[in-house]
């Protein structure tokens, strides 16, 4: 179980060791957020509060939660004052139901119990508009191929080895249990659109959201080209 100081050790090197390699799941997130017009956004488990950073100049009301108080001292020193943190438990979160349009949960799931999955994102389902959207970014099944075996089934469990035993422990019981995909199955009663895959097939994107006819479901693809159609009209994006 994730404690206050889990992070008090990599939260000075966090950035420098993953923020490259996650860049393009937080520009996907960003550009998916842009097309459904979401303008306030909360990101649970935030950690350094990249994803946040990243849509400052987004026009949008933000907040990052976390529980990791040396997580959330980084984000607040390289962020403006107009993204607000806050220090709480994911699983019981201090808002009021529907304040969100836009929620977004990151690479968080897979290194909880399976509990602390299911109220996490009973409470993601509850704090979001009905018209809103939850993006949820986590580890998938392993794709068949060299390269996505190689990734999904030597590197990333190696990453998340160094992460602690108890962080280890709950991702093999995460792809046991069928990924990311297994857990919406089983937890979503809404929409589910793939936004995008990364590190061979070994990551996804999801959409949510709580309609079961969403009409802005789509793939990276579409929303790309809803924003392409924009910037010929001239329109800032």
């Amino acid at each position: 179980m994730q404690t206050r100081d889990d992070y008090q050790r990599t939260a000075s090197y966090y950035d420098f060791l993953l923020s490259r390699g996650l860049r393009s799941i937080r520009t996907n997130i960003r550009t998916c957020l842009r097309h459904y017009d979401v303008t306030n956004v909360i990101d649970i488990c935030c950690g350094t509060g990249e994803q946040l950073h990243m849509l400052g100049n987004e026009n949008m009301l933000l907040t990052g939660i976390d529980l990791s108080e040396a997580m959330l001292a980084k984000a607040r020193s390289k962020s403006p004052a107009t993204i607000h943190y806050l220090e709480t438990d994911a699983c019981n979160l201090p808002f009021p139901d529907s304040e969100y349009d836009g929620v977004i949960i990151t690479l968080a799931l897979h290194e909880k119990t399976a509990t602390q999955q299911q109220l996490i994102f009973k409470e993601a389902c509850r704090i979001v508009k009905h018209d809103g959207h939850i993006i949820v970014a986590d580890y998938a099944a392993v794709p068949e191929g060299y390269n996505s075996t190689l990734i999904g089934k030597v590197f990333i469990p190696f990453i998340e080895r160094l992460a602690g035993l108890d962080h280890y422990h709950n991702y093999k019981d995460w792809m046991a249990q069928g990924a990311l995909q297994g857990f919406l199955e089983n937890n979503c009663t809404g929409t589910i659109s793939l936004i995008s895959q990364h590190a061979k097939g070994c990551i996804h994107i999801y959409a949510i959201s709580k309609s079961k006819d969403d009409p802005l479901g789509a793939d990276l693809k579409k929303i790309e080209a809803h924003f392409s159609e924009q910037n010929s009209k001239g329109v800032t994006t």
